[in-house]
């Protein structure tokens, strides 16, 4: 018997040097779960991440820690008796070793799933955007942002549409909310912008929207599983807001894209801009923000901000700056184009050229605008 004793001692670990592999596993996997626990559980951690995956951390330190009850459990209990009976207790003490080790290494791939960029979707970046300018346009714009966010804040409402004609300034005005929204790290996981792409089809957008929320729509045609795995993946992102720019006339069906309608009290949203008034309205369940044009005075205010004068500056050229402010019919984008172009000009001869120039395109507008009313 003591020569199958000294045999086995040879062929496999005694039931002590098992016992201190066990300990030594379970103190490493202790400070692994203190770690985790440190790390990945800071509200800064759990923004920046995937609401599953940490759902999965949490799960996994859970288990752990019973894991290492059970370790503590059998390690004060190893009493050798004869020698098969040391066989059988090693054997237990090598396997919850192993479990052990399974377990450290499972927290490890989803500690670094959780860390990983390229594993998930970004949180979201700030858009370039120029700031608020003039009294007057500033309280505006500033209005209906407020507005717009209070409607983000209402738990009852998931879906905007900020509607108006082409350059009235719907993307600059998203494009503000958008990075007030970033701010808010304690309300929302994710903030996400989508720009719809020019040949707007259900597919384009399914693989702009898939892009930014990193869903990998590559091996598949079929528009609904695709739309399948883009709900898919926004099901398990938590609190988002998903910004859509650029939406064309028309009803827009969001279940066809894969972005599912929010339920009420979800705290999922969507905002969306679209020139067609009749499309919001068309949109059930959207809170709908109409701009209108500027004001003569805000018109006139934009123009000399983008185009670096003043009022004296503008006596100085005849007053044709008023003129050309005017022309714009307070839409933003037309004031910004011609101002930014006049900047730093300084012959009068230009500026009236220019105020040809607007005036040959507005009546070509009219004129082919009258045509196909005809």
């Amino acid at each position: 018997m003591e020569a199958l004793a000294v045999v086995g001692g040879i062929l496999f670990p005694s039931l002590d040097e098992s016992t201190r592999i066990l300990g030594g596993k379970a103190d490493y996997l202790g400070a692994r779960i203190d770690d985790v626990e440190r790390e990945s559980f800071s509200d800064q951690v759990q923004r920046g991440t995937k609401r599953k995956i940490y759902n999965d951390l949490c799960i996994w330190v859970g288990e752990g820690r019973k894991l290492l009850k059970v370790a503590e459990k059998v390690s004060q209990g190893v009493e050798c008796g004869s020698f098969l009976m040391c066989a059988k207790k090693r054997k237990v003490v090598d396997k919850l070793a192993g479990a052990l080790a399974v377990h450290e290494k499972k927290g490890d791939i989803l500690y670094e799933h959780a860390l990983s960029d390229e594993l998930g979707p970004y949180r979201g970046n700030y858009l370039p955007v120029k700031e608020l300018m003039g009294r007057a346009t500033l309280n505006t714009l500033v209005e209906l942002e407020h507005l717009v966010l209070a409607v983000l804040q209402d738990a009852e409402v998931g879906r905007i549409a900020i509607c108006g004609r082409e350059g009235i300034g719907k993307t600059f005005l998203m494009k503000h909310l958008h990075n007030s929204v970033l701010k808010w790290v304690e309300r929302f996981d994710y903030v996400f912008w989508v720009t719809s792409p020019d040949g707007f089809s259900i597919k384009n957008v399914q693989d702009a929207v898939a892009a930014v929320v990193k869903c990998d729509l590559a091996s598949d045609d079929d528009l609904n599983v695709r739309a399948r795995k883009l709900s898919d993946t926004f099901a398990v992102l938590g609190s988002f807001v998903l910004f859509l720019d650029g939406v064309p006339e028309g009803d827009l069906n969001l279940d066809q894209i894969g972005i599912t309608a929010p339920a009420e009290g979800s705290e999922r949203k969507l905002v969306l801009t679209t020139s067609s008034t009749f499309g919001c309205r068309m949109l059930d369940g959207f809170g709908t923000v109409e701009l209108d044009r500027l004001s003569e005075k805000e018109a006139m205010q934009l123009f000399m901000h983008e185009a670096k004068i003043d009022m004296a500056s503008v006596l100085l050229l005849n007053n044709i700056p008023s003129l050309l402010a005017k022309k714009c019919r307070g839409v933003p984008h037309m004031i910004v184009d011609i101002a930014s172009r006049m900047r730093g000009v300084d012959d009068l001869h230009e500026w009236r050229n220019a105020l040809f120039e607007l005036g040959t395109l507005e009546k070509r507008s009219t004129f082919s605008n009258s045509g196909q009313n005809s």
